[in-house]
């Protein structure tokens, strides 16, 4: 291993090597220089931090492998992609890649060819892993949105549960790093608990965003007053909404005047994706209106403004997916836009889309039903989902079917991915024995080629069942556009050489372990998960009713004590309007004024000489304070002094 000593010197050059910076951010240059110490490390940066930094930088001095643990397989791709483009050897291990693919990856690891790897959780505990384990020379673990350890925390995956004892032949002799931008008191104990840190180095840049104007705005007609925003609103911005119905109508709405806006959710393809996704980073795309998949690891630090269309479920949520705006520490606005039904709805949503265990049982029967699993097999490779087919077999609707998978995901039962790419599912329908003659009999040299190709790119398994594989990467290896794939795919199967399906919006997915004969969790585990869904969703909706410091109180959530008033939220400003008319002289003259007889808002303004924006939290306080009373009369509400 590198000489520790140097480890901060050389991290400082390759900074600047790789990355073009000269200086680290606050709180990177901490995280690096406490690698030399003996300890682990537990990192708590707000979004937009710079958490990558402080595993991927030392990765590149230290000798041997850094493992980098994400459930996020885009997340992964995206930064091998940057580090690659950058010039330093990184890969991934996930479930869009098959057997080989691994194997051949693991070997390239074993060989020392790569200075970070990528990898999901579910991965650590297969056996083709747990084979290569003592051979690969890894000398750190990076455990990325570390959160997900914790029961506590707002995306809890059993499978993190399980990192540390993976590791267990070569724990001892590695360095140990979790990192996360969204962890309470308990879910920061959990981790420490759960991965065995003993008196971790803990090192927090705090939930403060001195930048970040936290605003919610109580209102109606939601989609009048984003318009409303969006128009007012300098640079580019994110909107929130909660379902792919609700992304495609408010774009459109915003496109309807004038505004550069693209819907972004699993329901379009993945170059349609890529494409919002660089278009919106370049600024060809003012506002991007999508479900809350977008934006993780986006580097796009000029984002100016993220709306809340529907409320999230937890701050932790809320927190992580406002905290894309301002990541350039120039002046940002997160906006919730909130009304009365909105915790009515989400409890209700929490409380009809949970299913029972029973429910969850029936879910996870009929899916290992729907992919032929018998009692204790195992799936080796992600197949699809077909929903329609759930339904069928478990009688229960779509909405529950849909829970229930990412509740099994939740539990470590699943392993989804966490957005379908197009795939492509290939069976050849010629026997294997008969192949080459069948091959051979093809005059067109183009066609036997392209069949010899795709023969050897989807493997032996596609003469026995539907195989199926990333569309672009088959693209990619065969040198073919998409529309003449789909053509020859076509041609091909009117001639009965083979069956193809091309999915474009399915879930992918596969069992961790083997089909069990009773399903492994009991109810009272269930509800307990089922109660802290609840438990957050009460702090969220009480972020949104405080009369109290936005900051502050998002601050007292994540474990901060002894926080100041930011000054610049909403609430804020509004107290400090008050402050700035509640002199003795306006006070004096209003009370003058009411003596006569009770008068309405305007008749006091034109006689104090006061806006009215300005009068209606001066005029508030002081009902509050018992000073005057309101009344309705004939033209609407009135104040009066109070006898």
């Amino acid at each position: 291993m590198a000489e520790m000593r140097d480890l901060y010197s050389q991290s400082l050059a390759n900074l600047k090597k790789y990355w073009g910076f000269s200086a680290f951010r606050p709180g990177q240059e901490e995280v690096i220089r406490s690698l030399s110490e003996d300890k682990a490390i537990l990192v708590l940066f707000p979004t937009g931090g710079g958490k990558s930094l402080c595993y991927q930088v030392p990765a590149t001095v230290i000798d041997g492998l850094t493992i980098v643990i994400s459930p996020l397989v885009a997340l992964m791709q995206d930064q091998v992609s940057q580090l690659k483009s950058a010039g330093i050897s990184a890969t991934f291990i996930n479930s869009t890649l098959t057997r080989d693919e691994i194997e051949q990856r693991i070997v390239n690891a074993r060989n020392g060819m790569y200075k970070i790897l990528y990898c999901s959780p579910e991965r650590l505990k297969t056996p083709i892993w747990q084979k290569d384990l003592m051979n690969m020379p890894i000398r750190m673990v990076a455990i990325d949105e570390a959160h997900c350890i914790s029961e506590w925390g707002h995306d809890f995956r059993p499978t993190y549960r399980e990192i540390k004892a993976n590791f267990e032949p070569i724990a001892d002799r590695i360095k140990w790093m979790a990192l996360t931008a969204t962890a309470t008191p308990e879910v920061r104990d959990d981790i420490i608990r759960n991965l065995g840190f003993s008196k971790p180095i803990i090192i927090s840049k705090g939930f403060e965003r001195p930048n970040l104007k936290w605003w919610v705005i109580r209102e109606e007609q939601k989609e009048k007053r984003l318009l409303q925003i969006v128009l007012k609103a300098s640079g580019n911005g994110l909107v929130y909404a909660g379902t792919r119905k609700a992304c495609d109508v408010l774009s459109q709405n915003l496109r309807d005047h004038k505004i550069k806006a693209k819907a972004y959710h699993a329901g379009l393809d993945s170059d349609q994706r890529k494409s919002i996704q660089e278009d919106w980073i370049r600024g060809k795309t003012t506002v991007v209106v999508a479900t809350n998949a977008f934006g993780m690891g986006i580097d796009k630090s000029d984002c100016r403004y993220v709306v809340h269309y529907d409320m999230p479920y937890s701050l932790e949520a809320y927190y992580q997916e406002a905290g894309r705006a301002g990541r350039d520490g120039k002046e940002s606005y997160p906006i919730l836009l909130a009304k009365k039904s909105d915790y009515t709805n989400a409890k209700s949503n929490i409380e009809q889309s949970y299913p029972t265990r029973d429910e969850l049982k029936l879910i996870y029967t009929a899916l290992c039903d729907h992919w032929n699993l018998a009692s204790g097999s195992e799936m080796e490779e992600a197949e699809r989902i077909i929903i329609e087919s759930l339904v069928t077999r478990s009688k229960l609707p779509k909405r529950k079917q849909l829970a229930g998978i990412r509740i099994l995901e939740q539990l470590g039962i699943l392993q989804m991915q966490d957005y379908v790419k197009s795939q492509l599912g290939v069976k050849i329908l010629i026997s294997r024995n008969d192949f080459q003659d069948a091959l051979s009999s093809i005059k067109k040299k183009q066609k036997r080629e392209f069949i010899d190709g795709l023969v050897r790119l989807f493997g032996p398994g596609c003469f026995q069942k539907v195989h199926y594989m990333d569309t672009e990467y088959v693209q990619k290896k065969l040198n073919i556009g998409i529309n003449s794939l789909t053509k020859a795919m076509n041609v091909l199967a009117g001639e009965h050489f083979l069956q193809f399906d091309i999915i474009t919006d399915q879930p992918i997915a596969r069992l961790i372990d083997a089909r069990s004969s009773h399903f492994p969790f009991s109810k009272k585990e269930l509800e307990a998960h089922r109660n802290r869904l609840f438990q957050k969703l009460e702090f969220m909706m009480g972020y949104v009713e405080t009369k109290a410091c936005r900051s502050t109180y998002m601050r007292h959530y994540f474990g901060e004590v002894d926080v100041s008033d930011c000054g610049y939220c909403d609430i804020c400003l509004a107290k400090k309007g008050e402050t700035d008319i509640l002199t003795d002289a306006n006070i004096k003259a209003i009370c003058n004024f009411l003596k006569e007889k009770p008068r309405s808002l305007k008749e006091i303004s034109r006689a104090t000489k006061l806006n009215p924006s300005s009068l209606k939290p001066l005029l508030a306080r002081l009902t509050r304070e018992n000073i005057i009373d309101t009344q309705y009369g004939v033209k609407g509400i009135v104040y009066l002094i109070n006898k």
